[in-house]
């Protein structure tokens, strides 16, 4: 292709993508993968050309993450080529636009056409979703997919998923990033969908108590332990336990994080998080990452840690605000202090704020979250105890006349939460029911087990369940009878 007539065609990308980043709201973040097809032979000049990009992106303020990767060999292309994807997360429109107005960028956009074979491919994610009429409801959402696609009967053997209301079927949430994690390539690991940062050794520690490890992690910085970010000591800190709850993948198991991770040492063992269990302070919260549960254990025993740092978009806080101190000359075996330098959720509270009022009563049978924009039925117990199946049954047939709704709703508008839905109602500052408010303005909250419709994937005959009275969220088996909670929602705006 002629020199001019490319640069005509840069001239018209670029000129397209300006008006449409001038007509959308310039604190959206936003995201994009462009995909290239490039020649073998000049395969080296690209991937220096991309690196000096690189380079100079990661300077620019408001850039969460700019990388490149080879995807070898592209199936179905010709032989004669390679294809690279570069991804970029930025925090807002705004300031992506210094990226798309910079000479650097003009300059790898004006030499790539001699390199590639046809044109590249872009995509664009806007609040990290494909779309921007969906862009509202993904922001405030901040209730991820689980990733569970396979749907399983009460006896664990395969479904087809089609009007099954399982979470397989419905597969609600925000999606995820074509590119969930990044490698940083200095010993972290950068995940695209919350913008948080991992230590990339999931093991660097081993096993200590949960006070120790608090320690410990305050003591990382760039230059130290195989490190060589940026990273300041105090930068990093011990998980909070929805940080540590946002990577797990309920479609996985062994360990139950996304496939293809970059991570090293991740164990299908006990990870503790810097939240405390409020009914009872010397115990704390902790993921196990083989199945998936959120439990507690007695902080004197010992278990994994695994350090992260950086502030998300998208996970919400725990609502932890008090901290405390093993203590054995206490009656209770710990005592509140302050919690200056400790290190514990109720001293970082890491997160997005609650929006005031975190609930609104529609006068309609439904209350809506404010938070995540989920609509869920003022009755917190409409059918009482009840299996699995059953549980799943009662959400499909639920609509406007029954249960208090006046809504207008029609069967199949409500569905059976899956496991992060519910477990994003959950305050863990609070505890009989660990809710929000104490649970106001719904009725019949029970401080007692509610099922989801997620399965246990590597034991497909059980499904996940959340105790409402301190939040843990376990399994049991689909015949086992437990309390109901319909959701529907989040509407588009």
């Amino acid at each position: 292709m002629p020199q001019d007539r490319e640069n005509t065609s840069i001239d018209d990308l670029r000129e397209q993508v300006s008006e449409m980043l001038n007509g959308l709201p310039q604190e959206l973040p936003i995201a994009a993968t462009v995909a290239f097809k490039v020649n073998n032979a000049k395969e080296n000049i690209f991937a220096t050309n991309a690196e000096v990009l690189a380079d100079s992106t990661r300077r620019l303020p408001g850039c969460n993450v700019f990388a490149y990767h080879e995807r070898r060999p592209a199936e179905g292309d010709p032989s004669d080529t390679v294809e690279y994807v570069i991804y970029e997360n930025w925090r807002s429109v705004k300031q992506f636009r210094a990226q798309w107005d910079s000479e650097h960028l003009k300059k790898f956009q004006y030499s790539v056409g001699e390199l590639i074979v046809g044109p590249p491919e872009l995509k664009w994610y806007y609040g990290w979703t494909t779309s921007k009429d969906d862009y509202d409801v993904a922001v405030r959402s901040g209730v991820a997919k689980t990733w569970q696609k396979e749907c399983y009967s009460e006896s664990g053997e395969p479904l087809p998923c089609k009007g099954t209301g399982q979470d397989g079927d419905i597969q609600a949430g925000t999606p995820w990033p074509e590119l969930r994690f990044t490698d940083n390539q200095d010993g972290t690991v950068t995940d695209n969908l919350t913008n948080l940062i991992w230590l990339k050794d999931a093991d660097f520690f081993g096993e200590v108590q949960w006070e120790e490890a608090l320690k410990n992690v305050r003591k990382l910085a760039g230059g130290k332990y195989g490190l060589t970010d940026d990273s300041k000591e105090g930068d990093w800190r011990l998980p909070n336990i929805k940080e540590l709850f946002s990577l797990v993948d309920y479609g996985a198991g062994d360990p139950i994080i996304p496939a293809g991770h970059p991570f090293k040492h991740v164990k299908t063992a006990i990870y503790w998080t810097n939240t405390s269990l409020a009914s009872a302070p010397t115990l704390g919260w902790m993921m196990t990452l083989g199945i998936g549960p959120t439990v507690f254990d007695l902080k004197v025993n010992p278990n994994r840690i695994w350090p992260v740092r950086g502030n998300s978009t998208c996970v919400p806080q725990t609502g932890q605000e008090v901290c405390w101190l093993l203590d054995k000359s206490e009656p209770t075996g710990v005592k509140v202090i302050s919690c200056e330098g400790t290190g514990q959720d109720g001293e970082i509270r890491a997160g997005v704020q609650w929006p005031i009022p975190r609930f609104t009563d529609n006068e309609d049978g439904t209350v809506t979250d404010n938070l995540t924009g989920l609509i869920w039925l003022k009755n917190a117990n409409p059918f009482g105890f009840r299996t699995w199946q059953q549980a799943l049954d009662d959400c499909n047939k639920l609509a406007n006349g029954q249960h208090g709704l006046t809504d207008g709703s029609k069967r199949g508008d409500w569905r059976l939460p899956n496991i992060k839905e519910i477990e994003s109602l959950v305050d863990y500052g609070r505890f009989g029911p660990c809710l929000p408010d104490g649970g106001k303005p719904f009725e019949n909250v029970r401080p007692s087990s509610y099922w989801t419709s997620t399965s246990v994937a590597l034991a497909p005959s059980e499904a996940m369940f959340i105790i409402l009275g301190v939040g843990p969220a376990i399994f049991e088996s689909k015949e086992h009878p437990f309390f109901v909670w319909p959701v529907s929602g989040p509407k588009k705006t």
